[in-house]
């Protein structure tokens, strides 16, 4: 298993951004792609990302089976691609608790919650760090 990294803070604060596009690409047991953006996209701490499932039964799937996925985190020309490996699945806790009173104002709810542990980070703005591995 590959060696888990931390996010770097300028990173971390992209993912904070509420105007940031954050987005999930999963892999399925046949090998399709399937890329989603989503509002529950967010790192708990420098070493752990997490999505609620809420509308995602296609990605959580693939999650469950595959379990790596890259999430990339995009504002302007700043961009961000995290690759992650499934860690820990809740239904219940604070965490899960206050992500479930975030989407109650806009009528959603999280059946659980997915954790991951984060492998590597690269730049992916449009920039010449394009590709480089950050973390």
């Amino acid at each position: 298993m590959k060696q888990m990294v931390a996010i770097p803070k300028n990173v971390m604060d992209l993912l904070a951004a509420p105007d940031a596009v954050k987005v999930i690409a999963t892999v399925s047991a046949d090998g399709q792609p399937h890329v989603i953006a989503a509002g529950t996209i967010g790192a708990v701490d420098p070493n752990t990302m997490m999505i609620g499932k809420v509308l995602t039964k296609v990605s959580s799937d693939n999650i469950k089976s595959g379990k790596k996925v890259a999430f990339l985190v995009t504002k302007g020309l700043e961009s961000y691609s995290i690759n992650a490996v499934l860690k820990d699945i809740q239904s219940s806790g604070p965490v899960y608790d206050a992500v479930n009173q975030k989407l109650a104002g806009m009528h959603l709810h999280a059946s659980e919650l997915m954790f991951f542990d984060v492998t590597a980070v690269f730049n992916q703005g449009a920039n010449p760090e394009a590709g480089k591995q950050i973390a």
